[in-house]
């Protein structure tokens, strides 16, 4: 399989499983991060909580990210983003990530992504966490398990 991490996340491959395989390979650079929201939102007491990583350079990321930093924050944010990665290639994705309730996640994520309804109707998953991915023009729910925390 292509190595996607070397490449720009933003904006759908127009190939679902392509798309699918980029937010998984997200979820892999920004493991540690993920842990650490976890590890945050269960401190200030989310009960199973569930770790939204949203592209804001993404065409529906974007708004979502914007709404929730403001057009200011998210701006020099992609500009950092852009500026550190001067030397590479292709510039990484500009991420957000924050924490919600597993409740807060149930009842308002699949308003926007009505596909991601049955994942959160089988309830949380049980050791690990749920990590939904807003990038490539759309969303994904992944869990991921505690025994991928790294060392």
């Amino acid at each position: 399989m292509e190595d996607l991490s070397k490449h720009n996340f933003s904006g759908s491959t127009g190939d679902s499983a392509k798309d699918m395989d980029g937010r998984e390979a997200l979820i892999e650079d920004c493991l540690e991060s993920l842990f650490v929201a976890f590890d945050s939102g269960t401190a200030e007491g989310f009960l199973s909580p569930v770790v939204m990583l949203v592209d804001c350079e993404d065409a529906v990321g974007a708004p979502i990210a914007r709404s929730w930093e403001g057009n200011d924050a998210v701006d020099a944010a992609i500009m950092a983003n852009a500026k550190d990665a001067e030397e590479l290639d292709n510039i990484p994705a500009t991420i957000l990530i924050r924490t919600v309730s597993f409740v807060d996640g149930e009842q308002e994520l699949p308003k926007w992504f009505p596909y991601l309804h049955e994942s959160f109707s089988k309830g949380p998953p049980v050791n690990g966490f749920y990590v939904v991915v807003i990038s490539f023009g759309g969303a994904g729910i992944f869990t991921v398990p505690m025994s991928a925390r790294p060392s």
